[in-house]
């Protein structure tokens, strides 16, 4: 039965609409021809003020009730719309699904001043083993490659994952098409300091790009990256700073 409802109530608001706006045309097209003289019997520009009047109040009318009637089904359909739930992953590295940067990696002790050095947003440590979500992440791939020429590190052992061996993990928002090329990491008793340096692929031939110009740490199209590195001693609360000694945020571990 609302379909019914619903019939009368356009052809109610169209009659009305039509009172509203052209009350004399109305008046001539449905009553006109019935009259003997239709200047005579025509209704006085009060007569079509007060038609006016009531249209507009009855509209109104409609419309409340209209929209009374629409607000459950309103209600419904807000409540019925899915919301996102952030997952672990984005909770602990934000939305942007980070990869895995899959290599053994042999740190070391100084930078060399060829690479910039990219920002390290937080640390997470795996003291107690891998994290279960670290399967569900994807490898980084330059341009399908897994194996990009210049990048730091080597394949893990066959069936294996770098992520096995790890003793923290670093993350990092780099230039999309730059890899990183130097890791670099000072231990003492009393801290762990990392620097991560980016930088371009190596040519074919061997030879180098300019880096520092094709991998600024300003790039506004980045990847998130998380970086496994083996420590010499277990981190025992030790901070993790960047190599000028400012500290990098822990990431707690959410799996």
């Amino acid at each position: 039965m609302a379909w019914v409802f619903g019939v009368v109530a356009v052809g109610l608001t169209v009659f009305l609409l039509w009172t509203l706006i052209s009350p004399r045309g109305q008046w001539r097209a449905l009553v006109g021809w019935s009259v003997r003289d239709i200047h005579r019997d025509e209704p006085s520009g009060t007569g079509y003020a007060l038609r006016r009047l009531g249209a507009a109040i009855s509209l109104l009318g409609i419309l409340t009730v209209a929209g009374f009637a629409a607000a459950p089904f309103i209600r419904d359909q807000t409540a019925a719309a899915p919301t996102h739930v952030a997952s672990p992953i984005e909770l602990m590295w934000g939305p942007v699904q980070p990869v895995v940067i899959n290599r053994i990696i042999v740190p070391s002790g100084a930078p060399s001043g060829a690479f910039p050095e990219m920002p390290v947003l937080g640390y997470q440590s795996f003291a107690d083993g891998t994290p279960n979500y670290v399967s569900r992440l994807q490898d980084f791939r330059l341009l399908g490659r897994d194996t990009p020429p210049g990048m730091v590190g080597d394949l893990p052992p066959i069936g294996n994952g770098a992520m096995d061996f790890a003793d923290i993990v670093l993350n990092v928002r780099a230039p999309l098409l730059c890899v990183p090329r130097e890791i670099v990491l000072v231990e003492s008793a009393d801290d762990v300091r990392v620097g991560v340096f980016y930088g371009l692929p190596s040519n074919p031939d061997g030879t180098e790009n300019d880096s520092v110009a094709g991998c600024p740490t300003t790039a506004s199209v980045t990847t998130s990256v998380l970086i496994p590195l083996q420590l010499g001693a277990p981190l025992d609360g030790r901070p993790v700073l960047t190599l000028g000694g400012e500290p990098i945020d822990e990431v707690g571990l959410i799996d």
